[in-house]
């Protein structure tokens, strides 16, 4: 860096008690200057220059009455060599305050200039978001770098089911301007300030079915009391306000009373018996423990796993319906993985819930009964059939409705594909993830039919309402049931490994444009979904879809 001088004296420059100002602009255009060297500027004026010229006209007069008027007129070399480092001094400090106060008021305007990216809250937000995005929203959805936010109010009109298909095709776009590549780039007039797209679209949702009675169901479930509190949210969507019973084994625990407020304000019935016993005896343990305490109403008793998630109740009750509860009935579903049922056998799996009638219940609660099928040294769910096998003429009846989910990782393929919701889904919480209470908080809006339900875009972006907004690199045939293999492999199987119970499949589409459901609240009357594609190098990007009814 060049060399920019000595610091100036203010002390021989200002007179006394007067100070200087420093504004953040002068210290950016004057950056080697610190801020007691920069003149105070008030009006044309500058008082520290004006009192400069009157330091030096002074020097010169005491300087006569020293010297005489010849030595003041002397050759330079006849000159005290103080005398002519005071006067240099003097000189430079005066074109320096000079030069300074012309530099304040003549110095051109810094004006600022559209950057590619600002930092806010630790959050990078690049050029291409053009509004102002929820950086609430954006801290809970942990985005680092965002490069795009847009927002779009979707208004439900309900219209009856029968006459709506599971999947509806419309002519209006998602978005405004076809996307390119996988960037939403929207012109900034099509955006407000707060990045909502002006015009709300209109999507036709079944008439929600009427408030189910499950009264006639007791769930049985076995774990801990803090698993057990996590399970709360996601057991109110489908068991809260139902008159449904869910009764609980757990380990002994002094934190159960504040469990049971917290189920009774989220509208569940909810019993807690403390058990010591090892976690597959506690679960075979349900079965007596559910014949024991069942009701008057109760016909069928479900045992299952915490993280068993029923996506519809009224949907449960209706399917329930279609089998006798009068005689002995094993109800439940086997995993979708050929490995896993050569594993633990043909069997109801208990992620999928397992649900024996009254009659069947009795019979496996016999004491006799109960403690030879005790003492058989497998996995729970397997111990129950096996000792239906051994001492009732009953069979399992495959409900293919519900799903233990035995997938790993990516299992879009299975909520995007144009069936028939499921009944019931498992694994949500471990071997994938997918929060199935805030992928219910719509329901809220348009009701349990409506979670799931797909609608396809004029742009060919597809709403799985509550899952993913995607963007296949190839269109779909309309009516195409097949469901995509996104997931990976366990256990060694492989494409034929799914058929039984997931066919027609097809090969994974690698080019799928992404956008997951990762969030979602209940705001007032309207229902807020955030659905995000990750990019951790370009950066990511949000759609947030605003539910309210019609």
């Amino acid at each position: 860096m060049a060399d920019r001088g000595p610091p100036v004296d203010t002390e021989q420059v200002c007179p006394d008690g007067q100070t200087g100002s420093y504004s953040t602009k002068h210290r950016r255009l004057h950056p080697w200057l610190p801020a007691s060297h920069l003149p105070k500027v008030q009006g044309m004026a500058d008082p520290w220059l004006v009192a400069g010229l009157r330091q030096v006209r002074s020097d010169q007069f005491r300087a006569v009455q020293r010297h005489g008027k010849s030595r003041m007129w002397a050759k330079p070399a006849d000159k005290p060599r103080s005398s002519i480092g005071k006067r240099k001094l003097l000189r430079f400090v005066v074109i320096s305050c000079i030069v300074t106060s012309f530099t304040i008021f003549l110095w051109p305007r810094l004006e600022s200039e559209r950057v590619t990216t600002e930092t806010v809250s630790n959050i990078t937000i690049t050029s291409d978001v053009g509004c102002q995005p929820d950086f609430e929203a954006l801290r809970r959805l942990n985005v680092q770098k965002l490069t795009q936010y847009v927002r779009r109010e979707v208004v439900a009109s309900e219209t009856p089911s029968n006459v709506l298909p599971l999947s509806q095709r419309l002519q209006v776009p998602l978005f405004p301007q076809k996307p390119h590549g996988d960037q939403l780039h929207l012109p900034e007039e099509l955006l407000h300030e707060d990045c909502l797209i002006p015009n709300p679209v209109s999507l036709q949702v079944p008439t929600p079915p009427r408030h189910a009675d499950a009264s006639h169901i007791d769930f049985g479930v076995a774990t801990t009391i803090e698993r057990l509190n996590d399970s709360l949210d996601a057991f109110s969507h489908w068991a809260g306000y139902t008159n449904a019973h869910i009764f609980a084994l757990v380990e002994p625990d002094e934190r159960a009373h504040e469990v049971l407020l917290k189920a009774d304000a989220l509208g569940i019935n909810l019993s807690i018996s403390e058990s010591s016993e090892e976690y597959q005896r506690r679960y075979f343990s349900l079965v007596p423990h559910l014949a024991k305490n069942a009701r008057p109403e109760t016909k069928w008793s479900c045992v299952m796993d915490d993280d068993t998630f029923f996506l519809s109740m009224p949907e449960l009750v209706k399917g329930l319906k279609e089998y006798d509860e009068t005689k002995p009935m094993y109800v439940g579903g086997l995993s979708e993985s050929i490995p896993q049922v050569g594993v633990f056998g043909l069997m109801g799996f208990g992620g999928a819930g397992v649900f024996l009638s009254r009659p069947l219940i009795q019979e496996l609660s016999r004491p006799e009964v109960f403690e030879d099928c005790q003492r058989m040294d497998v996995t729970g769910d397997r111990r129950i059939s096996l000792c239906i096998y051994q001492y009732t003429s009953v069979r399992l009846t495959i409900d293919h409705r519900l799903h233990q989910l035995d997938m790993m990782g990516d299992v879009s393929g299975f909520f995007e594909a144009e069936r028939q919701p499921p009944l019931s889904v498992h694994h949500w919480k471990s071997w994938f993830h997918a929060d199935m209470a805030k992928a219910s908080a719509v329901t809220e809006i348009c009701g349990d039919s409506c979670l799931l339900r797909k609608w396809h875009f004029g742009d060919g972006w597809i709403l799985t309402n509550g899952f993913s907004v995607v963007k296949y690199s190839s269109e779909k045939k309309p009516g195409d049931r097949s469901m995509e293999l996104t997931w990976d492999s366990h256990n060694g199987a492989v494409f034929e490994s799914y058929l039984h119970e997931l066919g027609p499949l097809r090969l994974k589409d690698e080019g799928k444009i992404s956008y997951l459901h990762e969030d979602a609240i209940i705001d007032g009357n309207r229902v807020r979904q955030w659905y995000v594609h990750r990019d951790p190098e370009q950066g990511d990007q949000v759609l947030e879809l605003i539910w309210r009814a019609a």
